[in-house]
This record gives C-alpha cells, structure tokens and sequence, in this order.
C-alpha cells in the first residue's frame, strides 16, 4: 500500500493546504514531566518520568526515562499514542484542568527514547506571578533562560 502526503489540489481549483513551518525552540534547560499513555479517553496504568527537551506552538520533543531507569515495568511509546503530561517545574497551570495532552507522532531514529510530540489539548490560562498567561505566554516562559 503506498501512502502519499496530499498537500492541495491544483488545476483550476488551486487549492493549497498552509505550509507548517513551524520553530522548534531547544530548551536551555529540561523541564521534567510526568505522563501517562491513555487508552481510549482514560489515563490507565503507569505514570512515567520523562522531559521536554524542545517546544514549538504546536508540540514538543519528549526524552523519555530508559526503561531501566523508571521505577516500575518498561514501556513503549507508539506512534500515534496518545498521552497526558502534567509539568513538573515551578510554572503551575491554574486552571482546573492542569493537564496537556499530546498525540506521539514521530520518534527519533537517532535516539530510540526521543519523541515528538503534538499537542491536542492545552489548558488556555496559567499562572506565573500571580498573572494569568496564554498558551504562547507560557512556551515563552519555559523558553527562558534558567
């Protein structure tokens, strides 16, 4: 079965998907997550210690914790597994759902426990100081120098 990637439809329609370039920023400092593999809509089973290494607007590069490393049995992350994240730095998420969820859509072929990751839901406030912040304000703010 060949799969191709459709990105418009020319001729007389000149219909064109955007092109997605989008800027993945390197982190100069890790910031420790812990998440869970979800089946279905339920978060089932082991949370996981791992880290975002990398963010753009739209997702992240996750380093997950080598199997021999995590505290319980090992794991596999699969492509297209959907997974839930909570941040585990001082930038606390303050809205009732503390969570962002993320589909696995790439793993490295270099590194075997490098993800990436896009996001599927991201709580729309957070705070930092006491000041409420947007999505973007809050990659940016985990974009800074530590």
């Amino acid at each position: 079965m060949t799969i191709c990637e459709i990105c418009g439809i020319g001729s007389k329609y000149n219909l064109f998907l955007p092109q997605d370039d989008e800027t993945i920023v390197i982190l100069n400092q890790e910031v420790p997550v812990k998440y869970t593999i979800l089946q279905g809509k339920y978060a089932v089973g082991i949370v996981f210690i791992g880290a975002l290494i990398s963010l753009s607007q739209k997702g992240a590069q996750l380093r997950k914790r080598p199997a021999s490393c995590q505290q319980k049995s090992p794991h596999f992350l699969e492509l297209l597994s959907n997974i839930k994240l909570k941040l585990l730095n001082e930038l606390k998420l303050a809205t009732e759902e503390e969570h962002i969820y993320a589909k696995v859509i790439q793993q490295s072929n270099l590194d075997e426990h490098l993800f990436l990751l896009r996001f599927t839901a991201v709580p729309l406030k957070a705070m930092s100081d006491g000041k409420p912040l947007g999505v973007y304000a809050i990659l940016n703010a985990l974009c800074q120098p530590g």
